[in-house]
């Protein structure tokens, strides 16, 4: 008898993999009038201290980022899923 297993579209945890010098992407937010701007940057991670990493952004600069707010270069982003609907 062997079992069988049902297909699950439940996300399951998994341990954070991006290290030091992968690139990613991340979400700003800026206020603009009466709104607010919404764009998708890129970076590499340069340093990983717990769940915080510091990203060299495109401009040169280095911000601090939480590890769950990066994406993966070549994943979708969050701006990128809003938009698809969350597929």
């Amino acid at each position: 008898m062997q079992a069988q297993h049902q297909s699950s579209s439940v996300t399951e945890a998994s341990t954070n993999t991006l290290k030091a010098g992968d690139k990613v992407s991340y979400v700003t937010i800026k206020a603009e009038g009466r709104g607010y701007s919404l764009s998708a940057r890129t970076g590499v991670i340069t340093e990983i201290e717990g769940e915080i990493a510091t990203v060299r952004a495109g401009n040169g600069r280095s911000i601090t980022l939480p590890l769950n707010k990066l994406t993966p270069e070549g994943q979708p982003n969050a701006l990128t899923r809003a938009l698809m609907g969350g597929q």
